[in-house]
C-alpha cells in the first residue's frame, strides 16, 4: 500500500489521513483475523507471516483455499462487493497485519486517480481464489498438489531462481492435508516421494528446496514467479 501513497498524487491532507488511519495489529497462530459471515469494514494487508483463507459450507465442512503471504491483501473482494466476509482469514504463525478502514480508504480513491489507478491495477493482479484449481484438483496427484504448494510459498518468501531457498511450512502436516484434499498418509508419501526427486527435503517444518528450476517445472507453469508483479507492504 505504502508504494501506492508514495508514488501517486495523492493530497497532502489526504497521505496523512490514510497513513494515520492504518492500524497493524499482532495476531498468534492459530487466531482469526476477520470471520466469514462478518461485516467488510476495511482492507487487510500482510505486512509479515502468512495467513489461511477458508470457507465453511451449508454443512459445516470447512475447506481451505488460499495461503496468504507477506506483501498481499485481504478482503478486497467483500469490501468492495459490499457484502460480508464470504471466508475467514486465520493465522498460521505470528503475523502483523495492516488494516485500513474503509471510509477513509474510499476518500483517498476518490481524491486521487493516480492512487486509484495503481490500487485497482494491484487488485487486479491479485491471484484469489484460482489458487484452490492447483492445490485441490482431484485430477493431478498429491505430489504436483504438493509441489505447486511449495512454488506459490517461495513467491512470498522472494526466492530466487537457481537458488537454493528455505521455507517454514505454515501449518502441521494434517492441515496442509486438509488444503490440499488429500489424506495425511498421502502427504507422508508425497513428502518422502519429493525427497527421492532430489528436488527439496523436509526436517519437521522446515523444507529445504536445493532445485527451484526442477520444482517450477513439476508445478504449473502458471504458478512461476513473474518480474514484474508489485511488491506491497503494509
Amino acid at each position: 500500500m505504502r508504494c501506492h501513497i508514495r508514488d501517486s498524487d495523492i493530497p497532502p491532507g489526504d497521505v496523512e489521513k490514510l497513513e494515520d488511519s492504518m492500524v497493524v495489529n499482532a495476531y498468534r497462530p492459530g487466531d482469526e483475523i476477520f470471520s466469514q459471515g462478518t461485516e467488510a469494514t476495511g482492507l487487510f494487508c500482510l505486512r509479515s507471516g502468512s495467513a489461511l483463507l477458508c470457507h465453511v459450507d451449508a454443512s459445516q465442512y470447512k475447506t481451505g483455499f488460499r495461503v496468504v503471504g507477506r506483501g498481499e491483501l485481504m478482503g478486497h473482494r467483500s469490501l468492495f462487493g459490499e457484502d460480508r466476509h464470504s471466508a475467514t482469514a486465520q493465522a498460521l504463525n505470528a503475523c502483523d497485519v495492516c488494516y485500513y478502514p474503509k471510509d477513509i480508504l474510499l476518500q483517498t480513491i476518490d481524491a486521487s486517480p493516480s492512487f486509484a489507478r495503481r490500487f485497482f491495477r494491484t487488485l487486479a493482479r491479485d491471484r484469489g481464489p484460482r489458487e484452490a484449481l492447483f492445490l485441490r484438483g482431484q485430477h493431478m496427484p498429491v505430489r504436483i498438489r504438493l509441489y505447486n504448494l511449495l512454488a506459490l510459498m517461495t513467491r512470498n518468501e522472494n526466492c530466487k531462481i537457481n537458488g537454493t531457498c528455505v521455507l517454514q511450512l505454515p501449518m502441521p502436516r494434517r492441515d496442509i492435508a486438509a488444503l490440499l484434499a488429500a489424506r495425511p498418509e498421502s502427504i507422508t508419501r508425497a513428502i518422502k516421494e519429493i525427497g527421492d526427486d532430489g528436488i527439496a527435503t523436509f526436517k519437521g517444518r522446515t523444507v529445504t528446496i536445493s532445485n527451484l528450476d526442477a520444482l517450477y517445472a513439476k508445478s504449473n507453469q502458471e504458478m512461476l514467479p513473474t518480474e514484474d508483479e508489485d511488491s506491497l507492504s503494509g
